[in-house]
């Protein structure tokens, strides 16, 4: 039987497994947040899509009852023929937009579909009601000192690094000697027809002390190798840092930016409204014509779809910035979900627009 009893390079390796499964469960935590994340993201893809597709069919139906108005005064000799052509390019070119946007929104379900594993058709709306709010604390630095505590990439990085130094301090150990003890035992019998025969027990115990001379570079070799894996692994720590620190960074700003666009989203939506009367007020009485009109409608339908994508675009960035700053977990979905309206509900569209 043998027992090392001095050998560094296992105790290194029995310390480097725990950086290993340090690193292991810093991954798998990551790579779970990733996961909540592009859940989330696949989910508000369908709402962005819906509501571009409600946007381009209102602006078609306001189009098209423009047109038969249009139509029924040139009929009567109150328009010019120009009005019609203008109205029909205009109802034409939003028919087209309608059938890409339903396309898009059909196609904005795989990617979920894909996560789930589920043959969902049906999603619910966000209430109009979902709070928007800035960060709290309204304190960057704050942000970023919880993202160097808690950010899971980057406590993977350090594992990696402590692992490295491990792997140095074993490649460094094929310098030094080895003492094993050894205990033996042995039982022999011997005999014969003219002799009794004979038993003999031998027990025995060694230590034995293995002395590396020269190996043919192959322990310099490796730490050199080792050498430049723990420096790759200072760089890639370094790098991490850095990244998180900017994503961290930018996020913060972009909610603070998401915040302010909501609300000047929400007032475009009553100005483009305001625009649209006054400009359908100066088409009745002759101070304006119809390509005003039909520019003013777009115009609010454009402001009506880019309040809903910035509404989605602030939960999307509210969740990037837990999961950068490593807090992010099942918990903040459920509480998302309580926002979703079971009342108000997307389904997908399997058919086209002719």
């Amino acid at each position: 039987m043998n027992q090392p009893i001095f050998r560094l390079d296992s105790w290194y390796r029995f310390q480097q497994s725990k950086s290993i499964q340090a690193e292991a469960i810093a991954n798998f935590s990551a790579e779970q947040q990733a996961l909540l994340v592009r859940v989330s993201q696949s989910y508000f893809a369908i709402l962005d899509a819906h509501a571009a597709l409600s946007a381009t069919n209102a602006e078609r139906n306001a189009v098209q009852r423009q047109l038969e108005q249009v139509q029924q005064r040139f009929d009567v000799g109150l328009v010019a023929i120009t009005d019609v052509l203008e109205s029909q390019a205009a109802y034409d070119s939003s028919t087209v937009n309608v059938i890409e946007s339903e396309g898009a929104q059909s196609t904005a379900f795989e990617p979920l579909l894909r996560l789930t594993g589920r043959n969902l058709t049906v999603v619910s709306a966000l209430v109009e009601d979902f709070p928007i709010k800035s960060p709290d604390p309204q304190n960057e630095d704050a942000w970023v000192d919880t993202a160097f505590q808690n950010n899971y990439s980057l406590l993977a990085a350090r594992a990696k690094l402590r692992s490295a130094e491990r792997g140095l301090q074993i490649a460094k150990t094929g310098h030094y000697p080895t003492i094993d003890g050894q205990v033996a035992w042995a039982h022999n019998v011997s005999g014969s027809n003219n002799f009794l025969g004979n038993k003999i027990d031998q027990r025995s115990l060694s230590l034995n002390l293995n002395v590396p001379i020269y190996q043919g570079g192959g322990v310099r070799s490796a730490v050199k190798q080792a050498g430049y894996n723990l420096e790759a692994a200072r760089q890639n720590l370094d790098l991490v840092e850095k990244q998180v620190a900017e994503a961290t960074r930018i996020l913060y700003t972009a909610i603070n930016t998401d915040v302010a666009r909501v609300r000047a989203r929400l007032r475009g939506i009553e100005s483009s409204q305001s625009a649209l009367d006054a400009t359908q007020t100066g088409y009745e009485v002759g101070t304006r014509n119809i390509v005003d009109v039909l520019n003013a409608q777009q115009s609010l339908y454009l402001s009506q779809f880019q309040y809903a994508k910035a509404r989605y675009t602030y939960v999307i960035d509210t969740l990037l910035l837990k999961q950068s700053v490593g807090t992010l977990n099942p918990e903040d979905l459920y509480a998302l979900s309580r926002f979703l309206d079971d009342k108000d509900t997307i389904s997908r569209n399997t058919a086209t627009t002719r």
